[in-house]
């Protein structure tokens, strides 16, 4: 009796942990990821090092490792530097094509 109650509530636990996590991977579509990975290739290092940051805020943020005051400050800093990055790209885009 007491073997099955046990067994019940590890099975139990094992499906609330499990549950999120495959609910996460279901939901993340591939064809997004090849299209961002494809767009990183193209846009250098210094972008990707951004996105990588983002990426990172990010999870430490669900883990609840960052408040939420802090992760959206972080975040917008991050995104004006990926801003500045994507503009100055442009801007070398452009003056190549001029040339």
């Amino acid at each position: 009796m007491q073997l099955g109650l046990a067994i019940a509530i590890a099975l139990l636990i094992i499906a609330v942990v499990a549950w999120p996590l495959a609910m996460r991977r279901r939901s993340a579509s591939p064809e997004s990821d090849t299209e961002s990975s494809a767009f990183e290739a193209d846009s250098g290092p210094a972008l990707n090092d951004v996105y990588d940051a983002i990426r990172t805020l990010q999870t430490e943020y669900r883990l609840g490792r960052v408040a939420d005051d802090d992760y959206q400050e972080q975040l917008d800093e991050y995104r004006r530097q990926a801003a500045r990055i994507l503009r100055d790209m442009d801007r070398e885009t452009r003056e190549t094509q001029d040339d």
